[in-house]
């Protein structure tokens, strides 16, 4: 009864920290939001860079278009992954993120985001063997094994470093983990001194709830 408790909580905390920052009014609203994505994609890439322009204004249908534009065009490998992720985002900000499931399935073998994205499915989807794909996502895949692995998101995923962590710590206490998930949770704290009353702290409220 805890975990089902705790499954509930955990989906409402991840509706509003991975799906619930972008604005919008059916697809295509509006945002402030500016976003440094680094080191620049190859060959440019400029409609998967027009495609996160418009993520970041709310424009969901109209990135999908512009991805679009880069999978009909022969691409790199790198350049599909990048689209299958921005297309991923896109139907979870338009819906759940379990509806960009088959997108960042397509781009996490490249994608360290898309593999971001597939895990906070899983968890959303909640079922234990569910949680074992979120360990293996994202500490034996993104995090190579490394306890305190650092993600950087290569785009504007709105998930930091320490949320991944957290996200870590849950799959770890609800398949009976505790104390890997007290090491991941204490960690993403480290890693996020500002903690109380985020999205965060609704997580590892959780988490502390099913390691009770």
């Amino acid at each position: 009864m805890k975990k089902h408790l705790g499954l509930i909580l955990l989906a409402l905390s991840l509706a509003v920290g991975l799906t619930g920052c972008s604005g919008g009014v059916n697809g295509e609203g509006d945002s402030s939001y500016s976003y440094d994505i680094g080191t620049p994609i190859v060959r440019g890439n400029t409609f998967n860079d027009q495609g996160w322009a418009h993520i970041d204004k709310g424009q969901y249908d109209s990135a999908i278009t512009q991805f679009n534009k880069v999978l009909g065009d022969n691409p790199t490998d790198d350049e599909k992954a990048e689209a299958n992720n921005g297309i991923g985002w896109c139907k979870a900000y338009l819906g759940q993120l379990k509806d960009g499931m088959p997108w960042f399935e397509k781009a996490s073998a490249i994608s360290d985001d898309a593999k971001i994205g597939l895990a906070g499915a899983y968890i959303q989807m909640a079922s234990r063997s569910d949680m074992e794909k979120v360990i293996d996502l994202i500490f034996k895949q993104l995090g190579k094994e490394d306890p305190h692995f650092k993600y950087v998101a290569r785009r504007n995923t709105k998930v930091s470093d320490a949320e991944a962590h957290a996200m870590l710590a849950y799959a770890y206490a609800a398949t009976g983990h505790d104390e890997l998930a007290r090491e991941q949770l204490d960690y993403a704290k480290e890693l996020s001194p500002n903690w109380e009353g985020t999205t965060l702290d609704q997580l590892g409220k959780v988490v502390e709830f099913l390691l009770q």
